[in-house]
């Protein structure tokens, strides 16, 4: 009879590379407690690392909603969003997740848009609103 085993090889969001091999007599028992100490190991990374981003994330998008009411009238872009936060909060942030949330803005009404060549050029709407209002009273 030829002879049983099991691996289970993972690895973790920080890089670390687990690996379990049980050989031989298998038992139920034994596969069920690798299986939770697989649980264990990734679910205590995963409860922090989702607390860690849900705290980032809403940081970052009040964050950055500040930013937008000092940016200029003319518009302004993912990549200018991306310069304030690294030059003044000294934040580094990947593009397509600053692009996100701009898109969910612009979603909500919060920002309007328009494109320019290849990138989103938004404006903030309260601005927007006022510019609006000043053109039709000098009309």
């Amino acid at each position: 009879m030829p002879k049983k085993a099991i691996k289970l090889e993972f690895e973790d969001e920080n890089g670390a590379k687990y690996s379990f091999k049980v050989e031989g007599n298998i038992e139920k028992n034994k596969v069920l407690r690798l299986l939770e100490l697989y649980d264990l190991l990734s679910s205590s990374d995963n409860v922090k690392n989702n607390e860690t981003e849900n705290n980032i994330e809403k940081d970052l998008y009040s964050t950055i909603k500040f930013i937008i009411k000092d940016l200029p009238l003319t518009g302004f872009t993912s990549k200018e969003i991306q310069n304030v936060l690294e030059d003044r909060y000294k934040i580094s942030v990947k593009l397509p997740i600053i692009s996100t949330y701009l898109r969910r803005m612009y979603d909500k009404g919060e920002l309007s848009r328009k494109k320019v060549k290849r990138e989103w050029v938004y404006f903030y709407k309260e601005i927007e609103k006022i510019v609006l209002k000043d053109k039709k009273a000098k009309n």
